[in-house]
């Protein structure tokens, strides 16, 4: 009977190699290297290959690629919308206490931090549910002091695992890493393998779940436990295929090139001294009729027949004569031609990285997902995006159903991902807005016009706010009689007499009943004006009604609030 510590699902087998590179990929650093570094040829040693090791670094564009994923996911993690579910669920969600996991983090910090990269670079990440035994007859406060919480398992230890009928997981394998402590200090001294085996039970209409623990040796480990839960608690997150799955192996070859690249620049890196020299004339120096000199030792008489080479002093302080028409000596160095092509064939292999990475992203399927998702993905969304957030969406989903299934309670939470997601920076989109925006003024139809004005506010701000609030914005779009957003353009045609004072206020958004404000405020300022102007007409004896008026004529045609500009009208200090 084959031990159960070596069994292993056929996907496993089959995937187990592409884990491990992808794997590599995205921790990057000096472990990259040390695995995927090759010999330069058949002639480099092994010492000098461990030589070049320690100076060679990761080229982790692939790596960067996939983080810029992550990343556009990530921030949209606050607009995700969740709401019902048991209090427990609900406190540990929002992070309080020791959150889902037990090290604090919320439901967005436990997604973002420890299922997405393990979703996207493996294409695979489990999540398991768990909680401690209770006491026999537990009170209340044994339950609220014991809520369960999330640990996760990487796609390596998901070992082998079944399916019922129902599409139930009826069977699965788990593979544990247990730091043992020392006995005496309490201090961890080294990490044990163990196996942990669950089995859903089915007896007439009850449903349980069996676990057994097991040794790296397939020896059974504890007792049988049993779990009163109708399913297995654990979630599978599932893509079709890791982002990485295209994209690896360039990461692979432009380390290989950089180290070469550096060894090139610090081995070339050294000028050398060349002569010219006609052979005649060697030899008529007497090189080739050496003789033995008697008197002197064996050495030096069996060196006295080498020929050798004269030896030149060279340097940046050192003169050389040369003969009369013959070239000059000089340094050459190596040419930088192989450098430069290699340089620019890894400045292709970046943006070939990016191109590949959004290629398989826009192949990315979710391998579950609700019917809402999927009718919203015929509606346009970035595919890619809005499939790996449906699947997160989903294993949610089953992570609120578990957990009330822990608590003895109906599942009822709901999860809501966002449905529009982007992967273009800021002055990407603001470029775009711009170029739209210009072209809005353009075109007589007022269907486009607000088709353009959608779209202008999607790309802006569409990944930054909820969906409900997009929504709104787009309806405001579609009520709206005119879409006019230069101000400049509104006023030309106020004064042309084009349109209204009320639609044009109407236009640029001011409230209702501004008009006829600014009426009246148009009305007193008019008025005040024209007090000033006939104030102002001094040296009319008939305009003085009575002694001292002058002074009272003085002071209102000085007064701030009869003059259009609101300034008090008087000279500046005698200069």
């Amino acid at each position: 009977m084959e031990k159960i510590a070596e069994i292993t699902h056929p996907d496993y087998d089959k995937f187990v190699d592409e884990w491990k590179k992808f794997r590599f990929t995205y921790k990057g650093g000096h472990d990259f290297v040390d695995e995927y570094l090759e010999a330069f040829s058949v002639r480099e040693t092994d010492t000098e290959l461990q030589s070049r090791k320690k100076i060679s670094y990761c080229s982790a564009h692939a790596k960067a690629a996939l983080m810029d994923i992550n990343n556009s996911i990530a921030q949209r993690m606050p607009d995700v919308t969740r709401s019902k579910g048991t209090q427990l669920y609900r406190d540990a969600i929002s992070g309080e206490g020791s959150g889902v996991d037990r090290d604090g983090n919320s439901i967005d910090g436990f997604m973002t931090r420890k299922i997405l990269p393990e979703l996207t670079s493996m294409g695979k990440v489990g999540v398991y549910v768990d909680r401690k035994p209770l006491p026999k007859n537990p009170t209340k406060q044994d339950t609220i002091d014991n809520r369960p919480y999330l640990y996760r398992y990487t796609a390596e230890n998901i070992r082998s695992w079944a399916y019922n009928g129902d599409n139930e997981l009826s069977s699965l394998l788990l593979r544990d890493y247990v730091d043992e402590p020392n006995e005496e200090t309490g201090l961890v001294e080294e990490e044990v393998v163990r196996f942990r085996h669950l089995r859903l039970i089915q007896v007439e209409d009850t449903k349980f779940v069996t676990i057994q623990f097991y040794d790296e040796d397939s020896n059974e480990y504890g007792e049988l436990m049993v779990l009163d839960l109708p399913r297995i608690p654990f979630v599978l997150f599932e893509l079709n295929q890791s982002l990485l799955a295209d994209v690896a192996d360039i990461q692979v070859a432009m380390t290989n090139m950089a180290s070469s690249d550096i060894m090139y620049g610090l081995k070339a890196n050294h000028p050398f001294y060349t002569e010219q020299y006609d052979p005649i004339s060697e030899l008529a120096k007497g090189r080739g009729s050496l003789k033995t000199v008697s008197g002197t030792k064996d050495g030096e008489a069996t060196q006295a027949h080498i020929a050798t080479d004269a030896e030149v002093e060279v340097g940046t302080t050192k003169g050389r004569r040369y003969p009369i028409n013959a070239e000059r000596p000089g340094f050459i160095h190596p040419s930088s031609e192989p450098l430069r092509v290699s340089m620019e064939k890894q400045d292709q292999l970046k943006q070939e990285i990016r191109q590949l990475i959004n290629l398989s992203l826009t192949n990315i399927e979710p391998r579950r997902a609700s019917a809402e998702s999927k009718e919203l993905d015929q509606r346009g969304l970035e595919s890619g995006l809005a499939n790996i957030g449906s699947e997160a969406e989903y294993g949610e989903r089953m992570i609120a159903a578990i957990w009330a299934e822990y608590e003895d309670e109906t599942p009822d939470a709901t999860i809501k991902y966002p449905t529009n997601y982007s992967l273009r920076s800021d002055e990407d989109r603001h470029a775009e807005a711009k170029e739209l925006t210009d072209l809005l003024p353009k075109i007589p139809s007022l269907e486009f016009k607000k088709h353009v004005a959608k779209q202008i506010v999607t790309t802006t701000i569409g990944h930054k706010i909820a969906d409900k609030q997009l929504a709104a914005i787009h309806k405001e779009i579609d009520d709206a009689e005119v879409i006019v957003t230069d101000r400049e353009v509104l006023t030309a045609d106020l004064e042309a007499g084009l349109v209204s004072v009320a639609f044009a206020s109407e236009a640029v958004g001011y409230p209702p009943g501004q008009v006829e404000q600014a009426k009246k405020d148009h009305a007193e300022r008019l008025a005040r004006i024209q007090e000033s102007q006939a104030l102002k007409t001094r040296g009319v004896d008939d305009t003085v009604a009575a002694e001292g008026d002058e002074d009272d004529e003085k002071d209102k045609t000085q007064d701030s609030a009869l003059d259009d500009t609101g300034k008090k009208k008087t000279r500046g200090e005698e200069k």
